[in-house]
């Protein structure tokens, strides 16, 4: 055993702490209020269809080559935040750029 590491042992001591439950709010409370949220940054993303292809498949796509999703052209696209379906909506373009028009929001 090396010395050194003897002289250091680690030395475990039990902490009690008292108890930190969250306290159930009145019916009748008001909501904390989300400003401090306003902030935070978050990634929404458009899923606009999907496909299962083979590795043979992929590797012979060349320039000009068309790739078919699952998502049919009048279908609703899924509004995602942070990986979860929160919306769903239908394609529109807004000025050169494309956009979503929410038509659908997922409950709560």
């Amino acid at each position: 055993m090396d010395t050194n590491a003897a002289a250091h042992q680690t030395r475990i001591t039990r902490i009690d702490l008292p108890d930190h439950a969250t306290p159930v709010p009145e019916p009748n409370s008001q909501r904390p209020s989300l400003e401090l949220l306003h902030d935070v940054t978050v990634v929404l993303e458009v899923r606009l269809g999907v496909t299962e292809t083979t590795v043979k498949t992929l590797m012979d796509l060349r320039l000009g080559a068309t790739v078919e999703l699952s998502q049919h052209v009048q279908q609703d696209v899924d509004v995602l935040l942070n990986g979860r379906v929160i919306a769903r909506g239908e394609i529109v373009a807004v000025d050169d750029h494309f956009g979503v028009r929410i038509t659908e929001l997922a409950a709560t």
